[in-house]
């Protein structure tokens, strides 16, 4: 591509500017910042029994078990909503490393985070996983968050209400962008992303977000991850971290359930986060190398 072109998502409302030539342009990279190895003093690791942080709700999948407990430090509490989190009874391997058990990994986490939406079903709930320290995360223990705020945020109305847009599902659930589909899930290349490795889960149809397949999702988180893996290798630009405690990338997944009142449907942000300019999360304009169909197309291999 040597012409500049402009996207706007009708989706989200961000700007993208899609243009090869800003890549010859000095782009000095921050220096990644890592997690220190936090084993010994793990606040998931050293429970009391009995804890009154520990919450009666857990799930497995093959081998991995999951449970819930109410975040130590949380955002929110009290008049202004709850926070929960769904952690792994192993320290590791991180969430966005590739094994045989990831897959189970991320559905029995997402399981959990069912369950810790569930009890309040007449609220809305932000779900959440943090690896690596530009994700947010201060521990490297795999552990994700449901966030169930007393009042919805504006702007998660906006978005839900567009999904009446005929254009927005045209958009999201084009062939030319889709990397793979599960069970009428689909993995997609976003519009505008926020960095060059991101993508976005979309359901084809309206089910709500507790009723939906935790292992379509955490296959497709799969897919992601590997992907994500295959094109930082095939840059030279892989972590040569062999610690599984320690993430080979920061990445970020936010699963965003539907209206308490059906309206709109879940949907899902994947997010590298570590990639993503230092800027970006305080300008409206998204500048990127590729547009959509090339990285959906990066993805697929």
């Amino acid at each position: 591509m040597t012409e500049p072109q402009l996207t706007v998502c009708p989706f989200t409302g961000r700007v993208g500017m899609w243009t090869s030539l800003r890549e010859q342009r000095p782009q000095p990279r921050p220096q990644r910042l890592l997690l220190d190895p936090d084993a010994p003093g793990c606040p998931f690791c050293t429970l009391d029994d009995p804890d009154p942080r520990l919450l009666p709700l857990e799930a497995q999948v093959d081998r991995d078990r999951w449970f819930a407990m109410h975040n130590i430090y949380p955002p929110i509490d009290g008049p202004t909503g709850t926070a929960d989190l769904a952690c792994a009874t192993e320290h590791g391997p991180t969430l966005t490393h590739r094994h045989p058990r990831l897959a189970a990994q991320w559905a029995a986490m997402i399981l959990v985070q069912q369950q810790l939406a569930a009890r309040r079903a007449d609220r809305w709930s932000m779900v959440s996983a943090a690896t690596g320290r530009s994700a947010g995360a201060s521990q490297h223990h795999p552990h994700g968050h449901v966030l169930t705020p007393a009042v919805v945020p504006p702007a998660t109305i906006r978005r839900q209400e567009r999904w009446s847009d005929p254009e927005v599902p045209q958009v999201l659930f084009a062939d030319v962008t889709t990397v793979s589909v599960v069970d009428g899930v689909r993995l997609v290349a976003a519009p505008v992303p926020l960095g060059p490795l991101d993508l976005w889960l979309v359901p084809e149809s309206g089910q709500r977000f507790l009723d939906a397949d935790a292992r379509a999702i955490a296959a497709l988180i799969e897919d992601w991850v590997v992907g994500v893996h295959r094109q930082l290798e095939a840059a030279g630009q892989q972590d040569p971290e062999p610690d599984d405690r320690i993430a080979p990338f920061d990445a970020k997944v936010v699963l965003h359930p539907e209206l308490p009142d059906g309206t709109g449907r879940w949907w899902g942000e994947l997010a590298v986060t570590d990639r993503h300019a230092p800027g970006v999360a305080a300008v409206p304009l998204v500048d990127l190398r590729h547009p959509p169909a090339t990285q959906a197309a990066n993805f697929r291999g």
